[in-house]
């Protein structure tokens, strides 16, 4: 997406950008009559183009919740897919607002014209995610996704693969078993 307006300029690293918020200020007179005065606010936005890499870091890595995202983000970064009653399904970001959602940005002469929400400014890739955790029940990726039971059997199975051949990118300490009494004596 390229933008061509004097309000923004792409150096190649950053994006920059002036937007102008317009806004009414209300004051009323002694005798109650209302006053309306324009105000204007000029704010500048500098977003760096290409987004540094970004960790995650979930405590209780290994309940629902985070054994989930992990296997969701494992799956879709190995293009995972799977058979059910509809048929094959693949791996996807559905239901993710960065990943899977378009926003209007005009009218090209003959039709609205929609871009994938990602495309407007530099997101980060979930699939470069670096993600780490710790829990202290100590299931490992593939237990703790069979608990939750939301990820498809095929995919709790590839994602077992993924725990016992450790790609993913995730540090060792996932695997830890954390001694609670140890934790608890730490930390309170």
């Amino acid at each position: 997406l390229q933008v061509n307006s004097p309000y923004v300029q792409n150096d190649g690293t950053y994006v920059t950008s002036e937007y102008n918020y317009r806004r009414n200020q209300i004051d009323y007179t002694p005798n109650g009559t209302i006053q309306v005065t324009p105000k204007q606010h000029k704010y500048t936005f500098r977003t760096l183009l290409k987004p540094n890499k970004t960790g995650v870091l979930l405590v209780g890595f290994g309940g629902n919740n985070g054994s989930t995202l992990l296997g969701s983000i494992l799956a879709n970064k190995h293009h995972l897919t799977w058979r059910t009653k509809q048929g094959e399904q693949k791996a996807n970001y559905y239901g993710s607002l960065t990943q899977a959602t378009t926003v209007h940005i005009g009218w090209d002469g003959q039709k609205q014209v929609y871009v994938p929400f990602n495309k407007l400014l530099p997101m980060v890739d979930p699939n470069e995610l670096v993600i780490d955790g710790w829990d202290i029940n100590g299931a490992n990726l593939f237990e703790a996704i069979q608990r939750a039971k939301v990820i498809s059997f095929k995919c709790e199975n590839e994602c077992g693969q993924f725990e016992r051949k450790r790609q993913y990118d995730i540090t060792d300490e996932f695997s830890t078993v954390f001694n609670f009494h140890t934790i608890l004596s730490h930390e309170f």
